[in-house]
This record gives structure tokens, sequence and C-alpha cells, in this order.
């Protein structure tokens, strides 16, 4: 997936926030109860919903308040810590827009992950000089940044190396395969690093041939995200403006593209070959 905003960090801002905060926590030997105590809620007023906010925190599910950071930091004796930690995450949510911080949160919290695309390699399979090349793209961007965004985008990658990581499913056009992008080095490197992922446990590859005369994912890249923790998710990619949307007939409509693209794909042993014969073309 691409688009011309520069990738964010590994963890969105909320989730690195509860990390600490939960972090700070465990420190200071306290319960979330005791902490919703500490937080100036009279014994008498805590509920589970109290304690339900901060768990929600913990897990990046809920953004924190300034007044919520200060008063932590100060119950848990974090010396400032917590709450320069919540300015710096709020900063760093200022850098991207806000479709592009929601779906790194997606992608921590999902359980599978489903994606169509139609005219490059998805970020979650790119090598580091795809990336660059991808990047580089963009009108106006600094090599700084380039370089931020490479890193940050191969940070990402590493949920499908967690022990509990999401399931990957991608149907991939096969002209993506054939698209020059930077040169013929990196079109060689990225179609090995394809077939490599064939052999992941939880990456499922499928190509989409040009035979298939099927006009469903012509309008756009698409990412279906499901879980435990998340309802089920699209998140919709055109070139000036990606949405992120939970509606349900919305996300309906998307499964359905989805179903369509897969059932006309190519099966695994035939896509790896596909992409074997393919790669022969950038050597």
């Amino acid at each position: 997936m691409e688009n011309a905003e520069q990738e964010p960090a590994l963890k969105a801002p909320s989730i690195d926030f509860g990390i600490h905060l939960r972090e700070y926590r465990k420190l200071a030997a306290k319960r979330q109860k005791e902490l919703a105590v500490m937080l100036g809620w009279s014994v008498s007023k805590i509920s589970m919903w109290s304690v339900s906010k901060i768990s929600m925190i913990e897990r990046g599910e809920r953004r924190a308040d300034e007044d919520f950071a200060r008063a932590a930091d100060t119950a848990l004796g974090a010396g400032g810590g917590l709450l320069t930690r919540w300015r710096e995450t709020v900063e760093q949510a200022g850098r991207f827009s806000i479709w592009l911080a929601q779906l790194v949160e997606i992608e921590q919290r999902a359980d599978m992950l489903r994606a169509w695309e139609p005219l490059i390699i998805p970020g979650m399979l790119q090598t580091e000089q795809y990336a660059r090349a991808i990047f580089r793209g963009r009108p106006g961007i600094t090599p700084d940044v380039v370089e931020q965004s490479v890193e940050a985008r191969m940070n990402r990658q590493r949920i499908l190396e967690r022990e509990n990581g999401p399931t990957l499913w991608v149907v991939l056009d096969e002209g993506v395969l054939t698209r020059p992008v930077g040169n013929e080095g990196i079109m060689a490197g990225q179609l090995a690093h394809l077939a490599a992922m064939d052999g992941h446990p939880r990456v499922h590859l499928r190509l989409l041939p040009h035979d298939a005369w099927l006009t469903t994912g012509m309008q756009g890249a698409f990412v279906l995200a499901s879980g435990s923790e998340i309802p089920d998710t699209a998140y919709i990619e055109s070139i000036t403006l990606s949405q992120i949307t939970a509606e349900p007939s919305r996300v309906l409509d998307v499964k359905s593209r989805y179903e369509m693209l897969h059932g006309e794909a190519l099966p695994r042993r035939a896509s790896l070959q596909l992409i074997e014969e393919k790669a022969k073309r950038w050597k």
C-alpha cells in the first residue's frame, strides 16, 4: 500500500503511550484498581468502567488526554517521564494523517489482514530497496524523510514475526510483477523476496492473472482487518483520499470484492511458479 504521506512509526501513538503507562504502573507495583484510586476516584466510586478505562488506555484502545497523563505521572511517581512520553506521542501523531495512524493501530491489533493490490507490492511484503524507490516517487520529498519512512516500513513488517502476529492473505495483480520500480536489480530482489515469503507460515500470496478478465479490483487497493479485539474494518486507498471504515455495509462490500478476486486468483503453487517465471525478466 502506498500514499503520499510519510510512513508512520512501528508503534502507533496510543499503543506506545499505553505500553509506557503499564510499565510505570508495574514499577510502582500497583494494580489497575489501585491506580484508579490514586487518580482521585474514591473507593465508593470505583467502577468496572474506571478500571476498564485504564485497561483500554494500556492496550492502546483508548487515547489518554493530558489531564490523565499528568495525574498518572504524579500518582506513579514517574517524575515527569510519563507526561513527557504522552507529549511525544501527541507530537508523533501530528506528523501523520489521522487515517494513517489508525491503520498502524489496526495492524497491531488484527488477527488477520486480507489485502488486494493492483499496482505495487504491498508494504508488508516490500524489500527495503523497493520501498525506498516507492517513497522517492513522492514530489518534493527529502532524502531524510525517505530514509525515515523506509525504516518505519521495515519495522512495521515485524508484526509478521510476532508469535501472535496476524495472518496476511494477499491477492496481487499479475501486472505488479512486470511494472518497473527502481531498476532491474531492485525488481529481481523484490520478486525473490516474494517467492521466499511463500514459505512464511502466516503469509498466503495469490496472483490474479491477466486472463482472469476481472474488473472488480480496478478501482483501487484495499485491506480488510479482522480480529477478536477490533471490529471488521476496511482500509480503502485512493490517490487523494484514503479511508478507514468499520461501517458494516461498506465493509461487506469490500469483503465481497475480496472474495471475487480471491476466487479468480491462481492457487498457491501456480502463483509461486508465475512469480519465479516473471523474476527471470529482471535478472
